[in-house]
């Protein structure tokens, strides 16, 4: 669709946006959703992305979430389509003070369009990994500096053209998609379904379009590479894709060099594959590495990896060994610092820049989440070395068992790796007491009985052949039980509820 047509189209629809208060976008990735937020966006009313109801376990408590979303953000307004059409008469009754408006259909003619003076354009709200979601308040220079940054490093051309299947409420697709608009170039968009339940056939849909550039979690190109197990598409050709972004959770070197070898007969380059670092709060990106750069990746101790240690380069043979793999250097426009004595140190990594939010929606001042010299804390843990930034998880996330640290992804990763074990969803938590600290491995599966308990001693020891004798203990339970956020990232807090039942039920005293 040509950008005049979607202009204008969204002209049209911001004339729907009648009542007071901000407007809420809650559809399927579509002509409609982008329509919407630049409906929002000419209005002068603050876009809310909102998430759709697959990962928050039945629909009352996906209607309170957007009842909670709702309050916190002041909608007036929700924008849906056809996409969500079994859902608008519930979200009618859980919202009756908020007027759902179904944009499927552009309106036939343009009306008078609404002044807003909303002091943000985008409200994301967080994903709630480790609490309740926050709106992110970006104000329009915020989101103007981030595509800003996001084009640059990308260095963005007029051929380029994104490819996203991300879901929109989501900040890596969002400002994927917007990064596109920002320098008028073209973008493929699919819905999320097709490549969560059809990822072969979306991997052909993309290799056949203009696509240059893909933004992805690390999980998708997991799934990718299973996707083709029997053997790549006739005709595939990834040789159009400059850039495979590789970000929104822990960066894997496993699944990138499993990845290039398997796509790379199809024409895929290895310096096509970009581990970056980001998040919404920095209205996307904050590292980046060298364009022309194959992934870096660095060899260290894991149990020296706790809060101001020096990290311990080893070799990869060596039993304690975490491989890391590098996001690059700090992004133009983006300063960067490490809470730690220096560089090689494990510290908070914080930030500040033109990008960054100014606050979380409505938070009071002490529970906002920058230091007193106005850096913005990001709740993740990491070092710098020879001037590039190594992620080695979230502070609420490292465990500390019979004094020594251990990071939670660190040890999902583990049990992901074993071999013909299958896992793909896991949650590891700190638990026990009282002399018994251990590491409690909740993992997927669909077998039961003796089958179940063999693939929990199976990865227990492949757990503590790694980590030391004793350290975890690993529990199965069933598929899609273990909570997870819009984003796909384990809410440990819900997940700890599961783990009690589950040692409950078995008997297991802790």
């Amino acid at each position: 669709m040509p950008m005049r047509r979607l202009l204008d189209d969204a002209e049209r629809t911001a004339a729907r946006l009648t009542a007071p208060g901000r407007a809420g976008l809650l559809m399927q990735n579509g002509e409609p959703w982008v329509r919407g937020l630049l409906a929002c966006l000419r209005a002068g009313t603050a876009a809310v992305p909102i998430a759709l109801p697959v990962a928050f376990g039945g629909i009352e408590n996906y209607l309170a979430h957007v009842r909670r979303i709702a309050a916190d953000a002041g909608l007036g307004t929700l924008l849906v389509d056809a996409s969500v059409e079994r859902l608008i008469p519930a979200l009618r009754e859980a919202l009756p003070d908020v007027d759902v408006v179904d944009i499927t259909d552009v309106p036939d003619a343009a009306g008078p369009v609404p002044e807003g003076t909303d002091p943000y354009a985008v409200i994301q709200y967080t994903s709630g990994s480790t609490s309740q979601p926050k709106g992110v308040a970006l104000t329009a220079d915020n989101v103007a500096a981030g595509l800003t940054v996001i084009t640059d490093s990308l260095r963005w051309t007029d051929d380029d053209c994104m490819g996203v299947w991300l879901p929109l409420f989501h900040d890596m697709g969002l400002f994927s998609l917007l990064s596109s608009f920002f320098k008028g170039a073209a973008v493929c968009l699919w819905p999320t379904t097709l490549f969560a339940r059809r990822t072969r056939e979306w991997l052909v849909s993309c290799a056949a379009s203009p696509t240059t550039a893909v933004p992805m979690p690390n999980f998708a190109y997991d799934l990718i590479t299973e996707s083709v197990r029997d053997g790549l598409p006739d005709g595939l050709d990834l040789s159009r894709w400059r850039l495979t972004f590789n970000g929104a959770e822990p960066v894997q070197r496993r699944t990138i060099e499993r990845f290039t070898a398997t796509f790379a007969p199809a024409g895929y380059r290895a310096e096509a594959m970009q581990p970056c670092y980001g998040m919404a709060e920095a209205t996307l990106l904050v590292a980046w590495p060298d364009l022309e750069a194959r992934p870096a990746a660095l060899a260290v101790d894991r149990h020296r990896l706790g809060l101001g240690d020096r990290i311990g380069v080893v070799p990869e043979e060596d039993p304690a060994a975490r491989v890391l793999v590098g996001h690059g250097p700090a992004v133009p426009g983006i300063d960067l610092r490490i809470d730690a004595p220096g560089d090689g140190h494990v510290g908070e990594i914080q930030i500040r820049g033109d990008a960054v939010m100014t606050e979380y929606l409505g938070l009071p001042r002490e529970r906002q989440p920058f230091t007193d010299d106005g850096w913005l804390r990001t709740g993740d843990l990491g070092f710098v070395r020879e001037g590039d930034l190594y992620v080695t998880g979230r502070l609420k996330d490292m465990a500390i068992v019979h004094g020594r640290n251990y990071y939670a992804e660190d040890v999902e990763e583990i049990v992901r790796r074993v071999p013909d074990a299958g896992v793909r969803r896991c949650a590891a938590l700190e638990a026990g007491g009282d002399g018994d600290e251990h590491l409690a491995v909740l993992v997927e599966t669909s077998l039961e009985g003796a089958a179940a308990r063999e693939l929990a001693q199976r990865l227990e020891k492949a757990v503590n052949a790694d980590l030391g004798p004793g350290v975890a203990r690993v529990f199965t339970v069933a598929p899609r039980t273990i909570p997870q956020t819009s984003s796909g990232k384990v809410r440990r807090q819900a997940a700890r509820e599961l783990y009690t039942q589950v040692t409950t039920d078995k008997g297991i005293a802790e």
